[in-house]
């Protein structure tokens, strides 16, 4: 199950006289980030790299500018956001949610003397989804589900460690991290108050959270900023119980966080696996998002890593790239001598997500348009059929370059550029050179594997046939691949009910080895050679 989170249009009007927060010094995003503001998009961080924050200044002037750079002034009127008809890519964004009740194999554990509403929630870089639950039946009674508003500080974990780590001393309630936390903790004292009223309960018993490992600190108020440099060894761990009115969580008795493997395989992977990895089966676990992390493993004994994959896979630093939300190519493949898609939404389309973008360069691949090198063909060395999806770009129709480059139709004003390939070639590198670690490092090959997870948004809705063909994966593990849905969210409320598995998890974090790739052997060469199709 998926919902659509709606970015509807906010009109906003500047005045200096009654708002003591503002100077003439302060950006539109910084102000739209200290007023609770959504709906701007900033996969760099506000660094003015990525070009995709613009908003529609209607006074003193009327034009459309980069909120991460431009100053406010007092008076100035400000539309972010846009009209939900447009079909554009701040429209809504899908989330999954998964799920109706606690996974079969802990029904029979459920924690009979728990009193009252119990609630979970996964906290994901990109969305988040919260759940209540009915204790005695183990049913979701309801859901919420979102972006996350600290992506307003940047697409990846990496550009919110820095903005973390840049607060202000004479400010401390702007500084990032307290700006960071009092975003998440005030969405989650939002939608649990508004699921509690809505079911007619009065307050959540146990909490279970499940995050990577800086969502988790964001969520504490606990600095990531060790996360950000060698040898990346988190202040937290967590794995245990907190109060929820340690941080103003509201309406909650009692908080616990998944445990954390180290500082970027973190208790979201812990949760996922606890829910989904079968103890007597050999499991390759890939979780791949806004960040790359994947286990390897059964019984008693894992591997696990991160990878610096980065967000292109969601869209991020893509030039036409895009959450999934409508008016998003979603879906690509050859019919005859046409490239065919599909739109989410059935709506105009106006760039790809991570599927769509997947799904592309196995086609561009697949029909000769890009060689094994991922270099756009040009002249007598393209195909025939396929000479006029290939056009040059202007500089001045993007942020990528200050000279004219190639790129290649995917769909009427959409299309992929010889940087967007690149990009897409050192995420899937970084992914693919991180599996063959966890083979040598437990011993294995690809046909001792009995299943291939795919966890997450990401996961469940790519085609695994195009992520084999552009060598993601093994093309072996093809046929033992599947999708298993939000396992975090799933694996959150499982231990909201059950006690058995919230000590599974505890296990699970016990028996992992995480190997950490930036100081791998050789791992440098590996990425290279996985770059190539």
């Amino acid at each position: 199950m998926s919902n659509e989170v709606n970015y509807m249009q906010q009109r906003i009007t500047i005045n200096f006289n009654t708002d003591s927060k503002t100077t003439d010094k302060t950006t539109i995003l910084e102000y739209c980030r200290s007023h609770g503001i959504a709906g701007i998009e900033t996969p760099c961080g506000g660094k003015g790299t990525c070009g995709k924050c613009k908003v529609t200044v209607t006074k003193p002037y009327y034009k459309d500018v980069l909120a991460c750079q431009t100053k406010i002034c007092d008076g100035m009127e400000i539309i972010v956001g846009r009209k939900e008809s447009t079909g554009t890519k701040e429209d809504s964004m899908v989330v999954l949610t998964n799920g109706e009740n606690v996974s079969e194999k802990f029904n029979e554990h459920v924690n009979r003397n728990v009193e009252d509403t119990l609630a979970a929630c996964d906290i994901g870089t990109t969305t988040v989804v919260c759940y209540l639950i009915d204790k005695e039946t183990g049913q979701i009674i309801s859901t919420r589900s979102g972006a996350n508003p600290q992506r307003s500080f940047g697409a990846d974990v990496l550009s919110r460690i820095d903005a973390a780590a840049r607060a202000d001393d004479n400010d401390k309630a702007n500084g990032g991290l307290q700006m960071m936390q009092t975003q998440i903790v005030s969405l989650l004292n939002g939608w649990i108050s508004e699921m509690l009223m809505e079911c007619g309960r009065t307050k959540v018993s146990r909490f279970s959270v499940a995050g990577n490992t800086v969502m988790c600190h964001l969520l504490m108020g606990i600095s990531p900023e060790k996360l950000g440099k060698a040898p990346f060894m988190p202040d937290e761990y967590f794995g245990r119980v907190f109060n929820p009115l340690d941080i103003g969580l509201e309406n909650c008795q009692a908080m616990i966080i998944f445990p954390a493997v180290s500082g970027f395989v973190g208790g979201d992977i812990t949760a996922g696996m606890m829910e989904t990895v079968n103890r007597n089966e050999l499991t390759l676990y890939l979780d791949i998002g806004t960040n790359g992390e994947m286990a390897l493993g059964k019984g008693d004994r894992y591997v696990c890593c991160a990878t610096a994959a980065g967000p292109a896979f969601e869209g991020a630093q893509i030039e036409l790239g895009m959450p999934a939300s409508k008016g998003a190519v979603d879906k690509v493949w050859l019919e005859g001598r046409r490239i065919k898609y599909s739109v989410i939404g059935n709506d105009r389309p106006v760039g790809l997500c991570g599927s769509g973008l997947i799904d592309a360069l196995a086609v561009l691949l697949k029909a000769g348009i890009i060689d094994e090198n991922g270099t756009i063909l040009s002249g007598q060395e393209l195909p025939i059929l396929f000479r006029s999806y290939v056009f040059e770009v202007e500089a001045e129709e993007t942020a990528q370059s200050t000279e004219p480059f190639l790129a290649v139709h995917i769909a009427p004003g959409v299309y992929i550029t010889q940087e967007d390939i690149r990009k897409l070639q050192l995420a899937k590198g970084a992914i693919a050179a991180g599996i063959e670690v966890l083979f040598k490092e437990y011993g294995c090959t690809p046909c001792n594997i009995d299943v291939l997870t795919f966890a997450g948004g990401f996961g469940n809705y790519i085609d695994k046939a195009s992520a084999a063909a552009i060598g993601l994966f093994p093309q072996e593990l093809l046929d033992k691949a599947k999708e298993v849905g939000n396992a975090a969210g799933n694996g959150a409320v499982s231990a909201a009910l059950s006690q058995e598995a919230w000590e599974r998890a505890l296990e699970i974090s016990k028996d992992m080895r995480y190997i950490e790739l930036a100081s791998y052997p050789h791992f440098d060469e590996m990425y290279v050679e996985h770059m190539n199709f």
